[in-house]
């Protein structure tokens, strides 16, 4: 009678460490593909998105000034000073364009956006201080714009 019990265990055994092989093959294959290099774009920030999307709707209904929006590359950050809670301030520029949102430090916050361009003289020094100024907002995934101003 003891040999049922003994071949019970035997199987037993022989279960938990199928099982426990099984996780161990499956975790380190999901290791492996951490580890490896991902060859697709890297991911924006909340902030890159904004700022792009921000550009894209200005773009698409204001199209007077897409031809100042060619090849941007983007440089900036976060710019909020140390200590300061509450509240994010981050700004990019690119090719006489300035980006600025702001918003509170909570959950799904109101991204207050102001975008402005400044036409560059011959000389270098900045002829009109603002040809372009944008403010928006964005909330939820989506842009509402407050108010916009081209001058020429």
């Amino acid at each position: 009678m003891k040999h049922p019990k003994f071949v019970s265990l035997i199987v037993l055994l022989l279960v938990f460490s199928s099982v426990a092989g099984a996780y161990w093959a499956i975790s380190a294959t999901h290791e492996q593909n951490d580890q490896q290099p991902n060859n697709t774009m890297p991911q924006l920030d909340i902030q890159e998105k904004i700022r792009d999307a921000a550009m894209e709707y200005i773009k698409v209904n204001h199209a007077e000034v897409a031809l100042f929006m060619d090849k941007l590359e983007w440089t900036g950050g976060r710019v909020t000073p140390e200590g300061l809670l509450g509240a994010e301030t981050y700004t990019y520029s690119s090719s006489g364009w300035l980006v600025t949102l702001n918003y509170p430090v909570v959950a799904n916050p109101v991204y207050k956006i102001t975008v402005s361009y400044s036409v560059p003289n011959e000389e270098g020094s900045i002829s009109l201080p603002y040809a372009i100024q944008w403010e928006g907002c964005w909330l939820n995934n989506s842009i509402r714009e407050i108010s916009y101003c081209f001058a020429q």
